[in-house]
């Protein structure tokens, strides 16, 4: 990103210049997932696999060093992560109009690449991130008048919100017990759960105890990727086969097996590949949004 020039005379974009006179929200941003979008552990372990340049545009947008590995000490916050001006920029001095943070990095196709691994193009039809379309399509549905930053900034909050904020996530999820099954929705959310990141999926689990420590997956929120040719691209690229996500104002039944006495719902940070190459911590890469014991079947049938 090339962002125009600072505002009101200021000499650069440089987030403490921001915190002078904005010091609240300066502090707010610090300790949020945009801020540190770069050094984040589950973007590290993503970089493992990609191709670091073509990530870093998003999650650091004015960083000049695309590689991979470990930041050198004292790196600016422009190479850690998303600062003030990746959503307050113009984009170039010719433009008049803001940047469009969302769109720009929430709403992108899977890339297209030649014969030599080079991304020539992004995909038109199969979008890697399409919270932005969700909400669009959810919006004109519903009819609903909010922007993305009435629930992410609710009054100003520069934190950001998103999956760092487990205490919303477990809010928003509405789970109710039924015969021999899980009702599962979402209340206040405009897109699909998961969406964003094509790594992010969510479990349904079962188990005999407690702790969990044999559980049973029963169900699955999530996309299926293939590489292969898609309608209208020459290329075969990545894109999605399957598209289990929960949508915006759907409820889904989940049968529970006999025998399950306690369920729970994980979020996943990283691919089910990624989990089980124990690149990443499990007590780090999974949030456990919903756990209860299960009413028992005799109960539910009681007069």
């Amino acid at each position: 990103m090339e962002p125009g020039p600072a505002p009101h005379g200021l000499p650069d974009w440089d987030a403490q210049r921001c915190a002078e006179c904005h010091p609240a929200q300066v502090e707010s941003w610090r300790n949020s997932g945009h801020a540190n979008g770069r050094i984040d552990d589950v973007f590290q372990v993503a970089l493992t696999e990609d191709r670091p340049a073509w990530c870093v545009q998003c999650h650091a947008p004015l960083a000049r060093n695309l590689e991979r590995g470990a930041l050198p000490a004292g790196a600016s916050t422009e190479e850690q992560g998303v600062t003030c001006a990746g959503c307050h920029a113009t984009l170039g001095e010719a433009s008049a109009t803001p940047a469009m943070p969302c769109a720009g990095c929430h709403q992108f196709g899977f890339p297209v690449l030649d014969g030599n691994g080079q991304r020539v193009r992004l995909s038109a039809t199969q979008w890697q991130q399409d919270t932005v379309g969700e909400w669009t399509r959810w919006q004109q549905q519903s009819r609903d008048t909010r922007q993305c930053t009435d629930c992410h900034m609710p009054r100003g909050d520069h934190g950001l919100g998103g999956t760092r904020r487990t205490e919303s996530l477990k809010a928003a999820l509405v789970v109710e017990q039924t015969r021999g099954a899980l009702s599962v929705s979402m209340r206040e959310v405009g897109h699909a759960f998961p969406t964003g990141d094509v790594m992010r999926w969510v479990s349904v689990e079962v188990a005999s105890e407690p702790l969990f420590e044999s559980p049973r997956t029963v169900a699955t929120f999530g996309r299926r990727l293939e590489v292969r040719a898609w309608p209208g691209e020459p290329l075969p690229h990545l894109g999605a086969v399957e598209d289990t996500r929960l949508r915006p104002g759907e409820t889904r039944r989940v049968p529970l097996p006999e025998g399950a006495r306690y369920a729970r719902i994980v979020y996943h940070l990283v691919s089910r590949e990624q989990e089980d190459s124990g690149l990443y911590p499990a007590g780090l890469s999974r949030l456990v949004l919903w756990a209860a014991p299960l009413q028992s079947r005799h109960k539910e049938h009681a007069p």
